[in-house]
């Protein structure tokens, strides 16, 4: 590298967040000592106006050419810092974000001095990274104004309608022969106080849809294929038995969710008077529910447990549905069994309302669940009730299962076709909960409704409305500036093994003239082909094996013996990391963490340098399965590791101190724990 290397750092007080527990005018005088260190300042929020405007004089006044910033996390606001130095005339990715609020001053607070030897080290970590940082560039992608809907619900037809408001093409793909989605099986719907019909809701929906200009809609259809990316979509549908190809700029995925049949539970398959909430609601909608004299409703079934989190909605839809039965018939005695009810909004009036009818609630233990029996036929509910410590069996002419939901059964197809991921229940996994929430990693396609997670009419014509604003704007702009962090191949040291190929999960990688051709508007830059290449020909940028080895180096460059080095993927472990010093989790100052933007990233020699340099251990961190923001991501780190520990034992190193976890990013517990659990393991203090 031939330039004059300046480093500009720039240390955070972050009012008393930092500065209260680390010793910020020493971590700066410090870093002053550094080599290629130019500068470095001490601000009290570096994120204010005022000081980003000071520091962007300073990079120009002291002719910084790369900049470390030391704040909190890069998750929230690397992009204003990026924004900064752009506007200071250096290229933003000469910028190194290090968090020392987060991973130092929230989770090291009775140590300062340990804190502050800690804020030290990953400073130099990231001044090392620095050194070595390259300029890259935004990958400018042209985008049209055509939009594919995936999903006819309310969510889709919501989404389509806002597209073709703005005079863009929406072409909607519904699977089966009607728009409407779940609303279709649904007899009546609670919104603002007011009982609507849903066949209703649906109708004025449909003919809004069918009727506009700017909409064009396929019935019975299955996305047979989607390729290229965004503003370059070439999609074929199949529709009423014959196929059709079209262009598409941008996607959007409303596919909506299914109830979870609790097949074998509570007589249900085996005995008709025993339905879910969608069944009563078609027998509601076809006023087939009969002579009924006694429903019990049972919440919670297949949801609240070890095995998933809250419905969210089944609480309301229980008492919605036990309004109907009553307004079919004031004599019809109903009783809803719960744990906990979760009535949020204007869903509390219902209660009452429901109160007032005379529909009965008995709450019942967790570990004690209503058995569901047969007696001559008859059917009866044997509960708990936790308020008043006694035992009831209730007749029963129709027992109600309020049952879980989970991702409706295209999901694989789609997974495969736009390569994205899933959580455990089969809906689709947001980039970020709270910074992304209706966009998927892979930029050009949003979600919306049921598609993500379970909720009611309201929220899910919001999240229709909210996922086609996100489709707009690179629509309405007419391109899309994509992140640069991509791959490239060194031709000449290529072997043409095909590998890299092979394993993208996003099939970025192309075989042009029998060599591998990056595709940088597909790449996501999560780094799985440089860290299987066997010949060491492809560079991440941002990420390249140098500068992730010169952060392993500077950790380990004094008393390797007492520190852990630890690889983090951007998404959920350094979201868990994150949250676990939002939580104010203590747990030991040991660890040095290095981002990388997938755990798929890590390769082996990464873990045989901490190694060799004398790293009391390492461990690799990702998304928690079966997510991952790069869709096979973590099952490719998780077989990496298990290689790294044969490799280490062969080479005499024990194979035990390599550790990995896959973490959410709302497990900042997760992560604590497992520090101090390794921090035991190893024997340090």
């Amino acid at each position: 590298m031939n330039e004059d290397i300046r480093v500009g750092v720039f240390v955070c007080d972050c009012g008393s967040n930092i500065a209260g527990i680390v010793n910020v005018p020493e971590v700066v005088e410090y870093t002053k000592g550094l080599k290629h260190v130019a500068f470095a300042d001490e601000g009290k929020w570096s994120c204010s106006v005022d000081y980003l405007a000071k520091m962007k004089e300073l990079i120009k006044e002291h002719d910084l050419n790369r900049v470390v910033i030391a704040s909190c996390t890069p998750r929230t606001h690397e992009p204003l810092f990026k924004r900064t130095v752009k506007e200071a005339g250096v290229n933003p990715y000469l910028l190194e974000f290090v968090s020392i609020r987060e991973q130092v001053s929230w989770v090291h607070r009775a140590d300062a001095s340990k804190a502050t030897e800690k804020a030290k080290d990953l400073v130099k970590m990231g001044v090392a990274k620095a050194v070595l940082l390259e300029e890259g560039e935004e990958i400018r992608l042209s985008v049209k104004t055509d939009c594919l809907v995936i999903g006819g619900g309310m969510a889709g037809m919501t989404a389509a309608l806002n597209i073709a408001d703005q005079g863009f093409h929406a072409i909607l793909v519904e699977k089966e022969s009607e728009l409407g989605g779940l609303l279709n099986r649904l007899s009546v719907v609670s919104h603002d106080h007011v009982k609507l019909e849903a066949a209703e809701i649906v109708k004025a929906k449909v003919a809004l849809v069918e009727s506009h200009p700017n909409i064009k809609v396929y019935t019975n259809a299955e996305i047979e294929a989607v390729e290229g990316y965004i503003g370059n979509y070439r999609v074929t549908v199949r529709a009423n038995g014959s196929n059709e190809t079209f262009d598409a700029s941008t996607v959007i995925v409303a596919t909506g969710m299914q109830e979870i049949e609790p097949v074998g539970q509570y007589q249900y398959g085996s005995d008709p008077r025993v339905v879910t909430q969608v069944q009563l609601e078609g027998l509601l909608k076809g006023n087939e529910v009969g002579e009924v004299k006694d429903v019990v409703i049972i919440n919670c079934v297949n949801s609240k447990n070890e095995s998933r989190g809250c419905c969210t909605i089944g609480c309301s839809v229980s008492v919605k549905n036990a309004l109907a039965l009553k307004t079919l018939n004031k004599d019809i005695r109903v009783h809803i069994l719960y744990r906990d009810l979760s009535m949020v909004r204007e869903e509390g009036s219902n209660l009452e309302t429901a109160k007032r009818a005379g529909v009965k609630f008995i709450r019942f233990p967790d570990d004690r669940y209503p058995e569901v029996t047969k007696e001559d036929g008859n059917l009866g509910v044997h509960v708990y009730d936790i308020l008043l410590g006694k035992e009831f069996t209730i007749p029963s002419d129709l027992v109600v299962l309020t049952t879980g939901f989970k991702g409706d059964d295209t999901r694989e197809a789609i997974k495969g076709h736009l390569k994205v991921s899933t959580n455990p229940d089969g809906f689709f996994q947001e980039a970020h909960i709270k910074l992304g929430p209706l966009d998927f990693p892979s930029d050009g396609i949003s979600l919306c409704g049921c598609a993500r997670s379970p909720k009611n009419l309201k929220d899910s014509c919001e999240e229709g409305a909210g996922a086609a604003m996100r489709a707009s704007i690179p629509m309405k702009r007419g391109y899309l500036e994509a992140e640069g962090i991509v791959a490239d191949i060194d031709l000449d040291v290529c072997n043409s093994c095909e590998l890299c190929a092979k394993n993208c999960p996003y099939g970025a990688i192309k075989w042009v003239d029998e060599k591998p051709n990056v595709i940088k508007a597909l790449c996501k830059g999560c780094g799985l082909c440089a860290a299987d290449c066997p010949k060491n020909a492809i560079t991440i940028i941002h990420y390249s094996d140098e500068q992730i080895l010169a952060q392993v180096e500077a950790a380990l460059e004094e008393r390797p013996e007492e520190k852990i080095i630890g690889f983090v993927c951007h998404w959920c472990a350094l979201g868990g990391v994150d949250m676990a010093g939002v939580s104010r989790l203590q747990y030991p100052p040991n660890a040095r963490l290095i981002r990388v933007m997938c755990a798929a990233r890590v390769a082996i020699k990464f873990i045989e340098r901490a190694f060799e340099l004398g790293a009391a251990g390492v461990l690799v961190a990702g998304c928690e399965f079966p997510t991952c923001h790069y869709i096979s991501g973590n099952y490719a780190a998780e077989e990496r590791v298990k290689r790294a520990k044969k490799r280490l034992k062969r080479k005499g190193y024990d194979p035990e101190k390599l550790w990995n976890i896959w973490c959410s990013a709302a497990d900042g517990p997760k992560f604590a724990n497992t520090m101090r659990d390794m921090v035991k393991e190893l024997g340090l203090k």
